[in-house]
């Protein structure tokens, strides 16, 4: 059972210096923030806000 958590934990310990390591690499190009769009995704996103309210029954004629 104690080898268990040798594994469990250098999994979370290998992950950690692995993310280190690839942080320190890249120079922090890459964060968790909002990311940039791509004009694809603008595009796909404004198709679908204009089918949305295309489609939108609730302010009827009546």
């Amino acid at each position: 059972m104690h080898w268990m958590m040798w594994i469990f934990w250098g999994f979370f310990g290998a992950l950690f210096v692995g993310s280190y390591i690839v942080d320190k690499l890249t120079k922090k190009k890459y964060s968790l923030g909002k990311a940039d769009k791509s004009l694809n995704q603008s595009t796909a996103e404004a198709d679908a806000r204009r089918q949305a309210t295309r489609n939108n029954h609730e302010s009827g004629m009546f």
